[in-house]
C-alpha cells in the first residue's frame, strides 16, 4: 500500500481523518431510473465540420526542408581523405578475397566428402 505524502497544508495530527467521499449510488439504485451524475456527452451534431487539413499545410514545405536538413547534415560528415579511402578499399578487397578462397575450399572439401560417402 502507498503512503500518501504531506501536503504543506495538513496538520501534524494524524488521529484527524481526512474528510470521506460521498458514497456513490448501487447499480441497482441507479438502474432504477437514478440519473448518473456528470457531463453529457455531446451528439454527432454537435461536432463542427472539417475545413481544412492539417496535414496539406505541413505538407507543402516537406521537399525543401528535406533538402536543406540532408545539406546541413552531409556538411557535418568527416569525409576519409584520397589514400583513407585507398586503404579501407583494399582491405575489402582482400577480405572478399580470403572469405572466397576459404569457401571454396570448403565447397570442395564437402564435395569430396559427399563423393565418397555415396
Amino acid at each position: 500500500m502507498a503512503r500518501k505524502r504531506r501536503g504543506d497544508n495538513e496538520d501534524d495530527n494524524p488521529e484527524q481523518k481526512p474528510p470521506e467521499d460521498p458514497p456513490t449510488p448501487r447499480k441497482a439504485e441507479r438502474a432504477g431510473g437514478a440519473p448518473r451524475a456528470g457531463r453529457a456527452r455531446p451528439g454527432p451534431q454537435a461536432r463542427a465540420p472539417k475545413t481544412g487539413s492539417v496535414t496539406k499545410a505541413v505538407q507543402q514545405g516537406r521537399v525543401s526542408r528535406f533538402t536543406q536538413e540532408v545539406v546541413a547534415e552531409l556538411k557535418k560528415v568527416s569525409w576519409p581523405t584520397r589514400p583513407q579511402l585507398l586503404q579501407a578499399t583494399m582491405v575489402v578487397i582482400v577480405a572478399v578475397a580470403i572469405i572466397a578462397v576459404f569457401l571454396g575450399l570448403a565447397d570442395e572439401a564437402s564435395d569430396r566428402i559427399v563423393d565418397f560417402v555415396f
